[in-house]
């Protein structure tokens, strides 16, 4: 059953969106900013996640104890994200605690300290977690892809920046960059859960009175546009002393609003969403060629991506390639069974109406959507799109994206000589 979503908005512009979950004793909330990584300029390359550091040290009116304790102490649970075009704070309390969730993350999102002493404590956590992440092969593998399908462009830099941009990012930039990208006209709040429009509007009013947030301001400005794909298929290799040798491949794709995007969630189920896929029937299943392999689809305002990535037998590298190639072909040429349709359909179903019982998963797809599109598309019009899909949907998606050029290949691992200039051959030649 569709649960009837509300939008309203404050007197300072903050916009209000509320879904009335009226089983759930828990109430999830979101102070959404519209910011991420992909509004960055390269000096100040991850700076949107330093700041959603930061903003957790404590405010004006909380120390990092207090932010805390308000939330955790009354037994919820209290968390935020940064992503390419969003940044979220987001908390889950009892009905009854609502309210104090929502005064620490709107303290949070406004009011940030920001003290000199904090960026400085920060910078060292951040560098921490950017080296976690280069001793990880599979998060090399795919910051490398993403350096190739979207080279010099703000989507190709890693949301937590590099070490060199992070060491030198200041109090000054942070605090700019907050005043900047922090105006009630580009904040959002979700409430999902057993709570009106009226108690939020309500809460986040007497928080506004009480601490006399600035004037609404106006939206700052937009984000550098995707390049168009490259005519040329690439190779990166990493080399590293590993048992495996992780591959991530991408694909151009296309963005959230696309006509074809559902098509495209289809092939993506069919393809490698699970353990029915063909991709780990072929390539685990059968061959024992990897304990893992999967495939991802990534989608912004205005492009995308169609991801495989696995952990591979160092090996059967060159052998797996040939199959992935095989696959995407014969679905190019052949396309899918009805079978494989039809359970891709009910993949969809089960798993997009199971995460939507959490209030808390519901919130972030609203918030998502809010965010990125500025409306929220029901649910009964979402699974009636997937229902209207037919075969030839499918396979026209399959060849917009499998035979377009710019396909890109990241390899980490003990990869040899002879094995790189085969594949760099082959991806030249489209794979």
């Amino acid at each position: 059953m569709q649960r009837l979503v509300k939008i309203a908005y404050l007197a300072n512009k903050i916009r209000i969106v509320s879904c009335r979950v009226k089983t759930s004793r828990a109430v999830s909330l979101g102070v959404w900013v519209g910011t991420g990584g992909r509004y960055e300029q390269q000096p100040e390359n991850g700076i949107s996640h330093f700041l959603e550091h930061l903003v957790f040290k404590g405010t004006r009116h909380r120390s990092y104890r207090d932010i805390k304790e308000a939330v955790e102490g009354k037994g919820g649970s209290l968390n935020g994200f940064t992503s390419e075009e969003i940044t979220c704070f987001l908390a889950k309390t009892l009905r009854e605690h609502f309210c104090a969730g929502l005064e620490v993350l709107l303290d949070m999102a406004f009011f940030p300290a920001l003290q000199g002493r904090d960026v400085e404590r920060e910078r060292g956590v951040i560098g921490e977690e950017i080296r976690m992440y280069l001793d990880l092969p599979q998060h090399l593998a795919y910051d490398r892809l993403m350096t190739m399908l979207w080279p010099g462009h703000p989507l190709g830099r890693n949301l937590a920046g590099s070490l060199a941009t992070v060491q030198a990012i200041t109090a000054a930039d942070v605090r700019a960059y907050q005043q900047r990208w922090y105006q009630p006209a580009n904040i959002t709040i979700v409430a999902c859960g057993d709570i009106t429009a009226a108690e939020i509007a309500a809460a986040a009013e007497k928080f506004f009175a009480a601490y006399r947030t600035a004037a609404p301001g106006s939206t700052p400005g937009g984000y550098t546009a995707a390049p168009s794909r490259p005519d040329d298929g690439a190779l990166g290799v990493i080399r590293s002393r590993t048992q495996q040798i992780q591959l991530c491949l991408g694909l151009h794709a296309f963005s959230r609003l696309d006509p074809d995007r559902y098509a495209l969630v289809m092939l993506h189920i069919i393809l490698g969403a699970n353990m029915s896929s063909r991709l780990f029937n072929e390539i685990r299943e059968e061959r024992g060629y990897a304990y893992e392999i999967a495939t991802a689809v990534k989608q912004f305002n205005d492009t995308g991506a169609f991801i495989i990535h696995a952990g591979l037998v160092r090996d059967k590298v060159e052998a797996s390639v040939g199959l992935i190639g095989k696959t995407l072909r014969s679905v190019m040429r052949c396309g899918v069974s009805r079978d494989e349709l039809t359970r891709a359909k009910e993949y969809f179903h089960g798993q997009f109406l199971m995460g939507l019982e959490d209030t808390g998963e519901r919130m972030m797809w609203i918030g998502e959507q809010i965010m990125t599109v500025g409306k929220v598309e029901t649910e009964e019009t979402i699974l009636a799109a997937v229902d209207r899909l037919r075969l030839p949907d499918v396979r026209r998606v399959a060849r917009r994206i499998f035979s377009a050029p710019g396909k890109s290949l990241a390899l980490v691992g003990p990869v040899p000589r002879a094995l790189e200039q085969h594949l760099a051959k082959k991806m030249r030649e489209g794979l």
